[in-house]
């Protein structure tokens, strides 16, 4: 499962600002910019499957390094949402928003079965405690999809 989280949870300069891939990004730089820690990557997957408005199910897991956290939605299938999900808020107890840096929209292809989307957040350890709700809204704004319950695993 951590090679698969490396070019979400790889940026080293400590934010991606445009929509940029870090595919080259490796362990060394993850663990030198203290974005991973020697314990890794810590996991927490929602037991039941999760019906989108759309009608589509989908499984949620969330994903938490050193500064960062990550929500991973799959859906079997195509993607049910109605837009492309550009953009993502991700907040919590007493209107807490973490920061966003990234927001990952995959079709379905031979190589991972099922459409996913992926947002990852900077979050130190003592951050993104609770219960969080995430939007995900496409590139005008326009809410595609409002998930509440989200928990991010403790380290």
């Amino acid at each position: 499962m951590l090679l698969f989280l490396v070019p979400f949870l790889a940026a080293a300069d400590g934010g991606a600002s445009d929509k940029q891939a870090c595919t080259d990004v490796g362990l060394a730089v993850l663990l030198s910019e203290k974005i991973l820690g020697q314990g890794g990557v810590q996991t927490l997957e929602m037991e039941e499957l999760v019906t989108s408005p759309s009608g589509g199910d989908f499984r949620v897991r969330s994903f938490r390094s050193v500064r960062r956290v990550a929500v991973q939605l799959e859906f079997s299938g195509g993607m049910p949402l109605s837009g492309k999900a550009t953009r993502a808020v991700l907040s919590g107890p007493n209107h807490q928003a973490l920061k966003v840096v990234e927001v990952i929209e995959r079709d379905p292809d031979s190589e991972i079965g099922s459409a996913m989307i992926i947002v990852e957040a900077e979050a130190q350890p003592r951050e993104a405690r609770g219960v969080y709700t995430l939007e995900l809204l496409d590139a005008e704004g326009t809410r595609l999809l409002v998930l509440p319950g989200v928990r991010f695993p403790s380290i």
